[in-house]
């Protein structure tokens, strides 16, 4: 499991890196992301393959965005008091029905 703060006030709830990177899209991933945790409570974060590219056409007046690659990778040793920090202070999720696994994560980090 992969949790995201992004630029929402609610945490993004993904199954795998690879679930992760397929719904944030490399503009989102390069804007967006906040924080990002798997359920062990390591940190990720955004390493680009081929970063985005803006191109511009006709003089410079229009202009359009070539989506890069990315992969998320592992930022260092475990969190634990990141992740409950970030699921203390964001209670909603998407999908809602993952609600019932982060409060079980909380008492999880809360207990050690």
């Amino acid at each position: 499991m992969l949790i995201a703060l992004m630029d929402e006030p609610v945490l993004f709830v993904f199954d795998s890196i690879a679930h992760a990177t397929i719904e944030i899209e490399p503009p989102d991933a390069e804007a967006e992301i906040r924080a990002i945790y798997d359920q062990d409570a390591i940190p990720y974060r955004v390493e680009w393959i081929r970063p985005n590219r803006i191109r511009r056409h006709l003089f410079g007046l229009f202009s359009t965005i070539e989506f890069g690659e990315y992969s998320l990778v592992p930022a260092g040793n475990p969190n634990p008091a990141g992740l409950l920090n970030l699921l203390e202070t964001y209670s909603a999720c998407d999908p809602e029905e993952m609600n019932g696994e982060l409060d079980a994560l909380r008492r999880r980090l809360r207990a050690a």
